[in-house]
């Protein structure tokens, strides 16, 4: 399943140099068949976009989790000091 992944991300990456390729194709020595494969072109650019805009919001999902789940962690902190502080007050009035 990775080496498909894997593969896949390759094509994908060789289709995008490709793309940018492309862009410096108007030399005269450029290949008249460029226009051919401009639908092509056309879908890998915009399956790039996806999976770019994708794999962004996935990123931003996990930083707001981290953030979520940090102020969680600040929360117990202060209430297990709070406890401490309470059993340590009980601990001095008692003696």
């Amino acid at each position: 399943m990775r080496h498909a992944a894997y593969l896949g991300r390759m094509k994908l990456i060789v289709m995008a140099a490709a793309v940018v390729l492309s862009g410096c194709a108007s030399a005269p020595w450029a290949d008249p068949r460029v226009e051919e494969y401009q639908a092509e072109i056309n879908r890998l650019n915009a399956q790039l976009a996806a999976e770019t805009a994708e794999r962004q919001r996935i990123t931003r999902a996990a930083a707001r989790r981290e953030e979520t789940l940090r102020r969680q962690l600040d929360a117990m902190k202060s209430i297990e000091r709070g406890i401490l502080e309470r059993e340590d007050r009980i601990r001095t009035e008692t003696r």
